[in-house]
């Protein structure tokens, strides 16, 4: 014989309810997503250097931005897990900091997590992530400090991939260093290397710009050559 269920209607009703407290209840860290990180929507100003300096150019990577000031400094701030600030700490901050030893510069330029600088003595320097040899100091150890670059004299342009940095010279030649897995560094390999090397079969180039995985360079020409992925 067919028997009517003797369980309560308000059993389900309160099962519900319990789930519900359960989960308003749950701390933020499990609850919050990475999106739920706050956004800017609109411009904001980054801080100001005490009211004294002033912004020149700026730079940025993929979690940390880079300035140059009118003092031929350079100020980061931002994610600093590789050393990317140059601080000679690797503790995020959201304020500028100075980056350490570095004085003199004209040009900045930064990518996914790590940071260089063309000085006017014509040298470069570059910290952070060295995971594949971008820094360019013949070494793939991370420095939170910038280390200067081997074998590289008479630049006068740089720029950052992702994990590979490339440099203009005044001989209007192109030289490359870190991650060449897509052959990004321009040598005829995909060997990777953390010393700067000649980019092959270029000359007279006059600027020069890197992608994530790519190069590209325009010449005196007015031509475009690239190099590294293709996809």
């Amino acid at each position: 014989m067919w028997r009517k269920s003797m369980t309560p209607r308000w059993i389900p009703i309160l099962a519900v309810l319990l789930m519900m407290l359960l989960a308003t209840s749950l701390p933020t860290s499990v609850m919050a997503s990475r999106h739920a990180v706050p956004r800017a929507t609109g411009p904001t100003s980054a801080p100001s250097l005490s009211g004294v300096l002033s912004y020149t150019a700026i730079t940025a990577g993929w979690f940390h931005t880079c300035a140059l000031t009118t003092a031929d400094e350079v100020w980061c701030w931002g994610y600093n897990r590789y050393g990317q600030l140059g601080n000679g700490t690797t503790t995020a901050i959201s304020t500028p900091v100075a980056v350490r030893g570095l004085s003199g510069v004209r040009a900045i330029a930064a990518s996914r997590e790590h940071t260089c600088a063309l000085t006017t003595a014509d040298e470069v320097w570059c910290w952070g992530d060295n995971s594949s040899g971008q820094l360019g100091d013949g070494t793939t150890t991370n420095s939170s400090t910038p280390v200067a670059v081997l074998g590289l004299s008479g630049v006068r342009a740089i720029t950052a991939g992702s994990r590979h940095t490339c440099a203009l010279t005044t001989a209007d030649e192109v030289w490359c260093w870190g991650y060449n897995y897509y052959g990004q560094l321009g040598n005829g390999t995909t060997t990777h290397s953390s010393k700067p090397v000649a980019v092959r079969g270029l000359s007279g180039v006059r600027a020069i710009a890197a992608g994530g995985e790519h190069t590209c360079a325009l010449t005196t020409a007015g031509e475009v050559w690239c190099w590294g992925r293709n996809y």
